[in-house]
Parts: structure tokens; sequence; C-alpha cells
């Protein structure tokens, strides 16, 4: 397969994406957690 520029930028912008909505899932399952810091300081 030949890659031309457009092709290359065309795969960067689709993997970008992709992980930008991973991250995005993944942040919400994940519920922060408070820090023991957190919990010291802010009864």
């Amino acid at each position: 397969m030949e890659w031309t520029p457009e092709a290359l930028k065309a795969e960067v912008e689709y993997r970008q994406c992709a992980l930008r909505t991973e991250a995005r899932q993944s942040r919400l399952l994940t519920k922060p957690t408070r820090t023991w810091w957190h919990r010291l300081t802010n009864r």
C-alpha cells in the first residue's frame, strides 16, 4: 500500500480520535478516589 501524505494524515487523525475516545471512556469508568491527603485536609 502506498502511503500518500493525505493517507498518513487521515491515519494519524483516526488513531488520535480513537485514543481520545478510549481515554474518555476510561476516565468515566474509573471514579476519582480521594487521596489520603485530601481526606486529611478536607474534613
